[in-house]
């Protein structure tokens, strides 16, 4: 199986927690790879990389539902303005410290999913299974 066809059965597999945390994981890879862009002066490469950031955080941003979400959706969106601006500054500056501070904010939001997906898989395990025997 190639890796994209892999990707893609785990992306459509993947429960709401899994893909929000594989959403940050892409971006901290791609910020990464921005960074190291413009360390090589690779213009191209770090405006494709800034911008994939750019298209997950929409992504992130959109799928907000404030009135579900509440504070809670009111300041990821806060968050992911604050990123947005910054990614957008990195790239017009081309400046890779810039880049830092989004990099601490996701791992921080993409730390606390990861608990929750923790904390779900333990209830699940100490959850007893029912069993039917069909009779």
């Amino acid at each position: 199986m190639s890796v994209a066809k892999y990707q893609t059965v785990q992306v459509m597999t993947a429960d709401k927690v899994s893909l929000i945390i594989m959403l940050y994981d892409g971006i901290l890879r791609f910020n990464k790879l921005a960074q190291m862009a413009i360390g090589n002066n690779d213009i191209g490469g770090r405006g494709r990389y800034l911008n994939r950031s750019l298209a997950i955080i929409g992504e992130l941003t959109t799928a907000l539902d404030g009135d579900e979400g509440g504070e809670i959706a009111a300041n990821l969106a806060r968050l992911y303005e604050f990123c947005t601006i910054a990614i957008t500054e990195a790239n017009l500056r081309n400046d890779a410290s810039r880049i830092e501070p989004v990099n601490r904010v996701i791992s921080e939001l993409k730390a606390g999913w990861e608990a929750i997906s923790t904390e779900r898989q333990k209830q699940e395990r100490a959850e007893p299974r029912s069993l039917s025997c069909g009779a």
